[in-house]
């Protein structure tokens, strides 16, 4: 069964690259990250191997190739955005209940042959010259990633190349977590949840206990909304280093309206906020 939902997967995948291709060709604009994420997705989702007992092992490596001005709007804040990115990843394979050998590699790369907005993703199971142990070459992570990263790993579970938190906190010597440079350990994540207005008057309350929320059509989303109008992957919830949650859209047609205000692309969440995606009504609220 798990087989058969992969390749249906990899088609509307393909229908969707069909469709999307021709218009961004015909209205190229500026890479946004939150597209280059859905596109590691989709690259993770359709290059996974078929194990024994069903399981499926996700790839390692991704390198990514953008267009030169595309490359040089991303450069400036690219380690911000990889670790941001590396995180998705380890989240959407937990969720997907991929197998992951190592920490992603995610390496950007110029290419004078793309068009503005045009990605190409090559992807490898393993990155060349990682030792016998399977533990990551390159890569450091910062103490906040560390944390970030086994808070969406599942109890217990511990991937090569992210070290172990000793009880007495977060590793403090050596690598990247000694970095005077390194941004403060993000806050706990406070006390949130959605209450969600169904259209048929019915309500629900969702609560907010992981650091992404994926909204959206397909039946693999964290809140799923049953709205032809809305995208397979239309929103997601992000929990912030600076302690605040922030609702961005994932390239959606129509947008989410927030406040009264439609076809907003993103927005730092405050206690009492209302968003609409489709005939869906969310109140966010906070401790």
């Amino acid at each position: 069964m798990k087989a058969r939902q992969n390749r249906l997967s990899q088609f509307e995948a393909f229908i969707q690259r069909l469709f999307e291709g021709p218009f961004a060709r015909l209205f190229p604009s500026r890479l946004e990250p939150v597209e280059l994420e859905r596109k590691l997705e989709r690259a993770m989702e359709d290059n996974t191997l078929l194990q024994g007992e069903g399981r499926r092992l996700a790839p390692t490596v991704y390198d990514v190739y953008l267009s030169i001005k595309d490359h040089q709007q991303l450069v400036p804040g690219q380690a911000t955005l990889i670790r941001d990115w590396q995180t998705h990843l380890v989240e959407f394979a937990r969720h997907r209940h991929y197998t992951l050998r190592s920490m992603p590699v995610i390496r950007l790369h110029a290419d004078s042959s793309l068009g503005i907005g045009s990605v190409r993703i090559e992807v490898e199971m393993e990155i060349q010259g990682s030792g016998a142990d399977g533990g990551m070459a390159t890569q450091a992570l910062s103490a906040e990633q560390i944390a970030q990263l086994r808070a969406v790993l599942p109890q217990g579970q511990n991937l090569p190349g992210i070290p172990s938190i000793p009880s007495g906190g977060l590793p403090t010597g050596g690598g990247a977590a000694s970095s005077p440079n390194q941004p403060p350990m993000p806050p706990p994540m406070p006390q949130a949840w959605l209450t969600i207005q169904l259209p048929q008057a019915g309500q629900q309350t969702y609560r907010i206990e992981k650091p992404i929320v994926n909204i959206g059509r397909q039946l693999s989303n964290d809140i799923i909304v049953e709205d032809k109008r809305v995208s397979r992957y239309h929103a997601q919830i992000k929990y912030q280093p600076d302690g605040q949650f922030a609702i961005f859209d994932l390239g959606s047609t129509n947008g989410i309206t927030i406040n009264n205000t439609p076809h907003m692309r993103q927005h730092v969440l405050h206690n009492g906020d209302r968003f609409t995606i489709g005939s869906y009504d969310f109140y966010f609220q906070r401790r």
